[in-house]
């Protein structure tokens, strides 16, 4: 099977020359294991995505749908390609209209930061329907009384290393995962008011040179039933798979995510935890029989990740 197109293309404008001579294949196509590859681009295409549904002009759409390729949306691509979708879809989302802000003022809140915030022992953040409370001893415990969720240290980090390629992750024969636990970040700012409640902890995922700078920011709107969660993770390390799990979940609606490719559920008995992709640093492509190095599929830097816990599983909340 031929390599397709876009895999072998090394700029997004090499791609079309390659395109228009390639004939009809067959071609090799991404591997089932690609949903997590370039997970930036993927963050940055749902982003489009959503601009375009949203507040789209009609030159928005347009380039929107020129950006169509097998490789190209599963980033199983060389860096200059990359490069060239992810301008592409910037400029995308800069021909939509500008968009209102999603800031909520609350005058009348109350604001804890420093000794004050050291001093509370209930760290709570509240929406309309689910709530979340967080400690050092229980981590991050979720409520939603009306979809019957409790659960104490319902979120862990799984960190693996990966000697795959952007088809498919592939851990280390024998090796098990690193977990972490976010009870060890620190809280550094309450927000608690009449129209929201916000909570941020920050500090380090996993000791010494292999953990991974992170804040998380749970937010409570009071309007809406479900928790948002904001994950910012730096990445520094290289040829790994670092996913976030949420125990005793196993059903795929009750947490949302902007972007993120598919669940994985796990059971073992009466326990169970679903799991999906936060960073996948991979270095590698197959183009035909050739192995070609793509250093920018490591995803190196900062990434954010926006999760709903709880609430509605129907509603439609951006």
């Amino acid at each position: 099977m031929n390599p397709h197109p876009d895999r072998l293309a090394k700029t997004l404008a090499d791609r079309d020359g390659l395109l228009a001579s390639a004939g009809d294949g067959p071609f090799q196509t991404p591997g089932s294991g690609s949903c997590d590859a370039r997970i930036n681009l993927k963050l940055l295409l749902h982003e489009a995505k959503v601009a375009v549904d949203s507040r789209g002009s009609d030159q928005a759409r347009q380039r929107l749908e020129q950006i169509q390729g097998v490789d190209l949306l599963a980033g199983t691509i060389q860096d200059g390609t990359a490069r060239g979708v992810m301008v592409a879809l910037e400029e995308v989302i800069s021909l939509c209209k500008t968009s209102a802000s999603d800031e909520i003022g609350d005058d009348c809140a109350d604001v804890f930061e420093g000794k004050e915030l050291r001093r509370k022992r209930d760290l709570l953040v509240a929406s309309g329907g689910a709530r979340i409370r967080f400690s050092r001893k229980n981590g991050v415990l979720l409520v939603d009384r009306k979809q019957d969720v409790h659960t104490e240290n319902c979120i862990r980090f799984e960190d693996r290393a990966d000697v795959g390629t952007l088809d498919g992750f592939e851990p280390v024969a024998g090796e098990r995962p690193r977990l972490f636990n976010p009870g060890f970040l620190q809280p550094q700012l309450l927000v608690q008011g009449k129209l929201r409640d916000l909570l941020v902890i920050e500090g380090r995922l996993g000791r010494g040179p292999k953990g991974y700078p992170c804040k998380m920011e749970f937010e409570g709107r009071k309007a809406e039933r479900s928790i948002r969660l904001r994950i910012k993770i730096d990445n520094r390390h290289r040829n790994h798979r670092l996913r976030i799990r949420f125990l005793g979940h196993d059903n795929p609606d009750r947490i949302k995510h902007r972007g993120t490719p598919g669940w994985e559920v796990a059971r073992n008995g009466h326990r169970s935890f679903m799991a999906t992709t936060l960073i996948r640093a991979c270095g590698t492509l197959i183009v035909g029989t050739e192995t070609v190095s793509v250093p920018g599929g490591q995803c190196l830097g900062w990434i954010e990740h926006e999760f709903r816990l709880g609430g509605d599983p129907t509603a439609d909340e951006r």
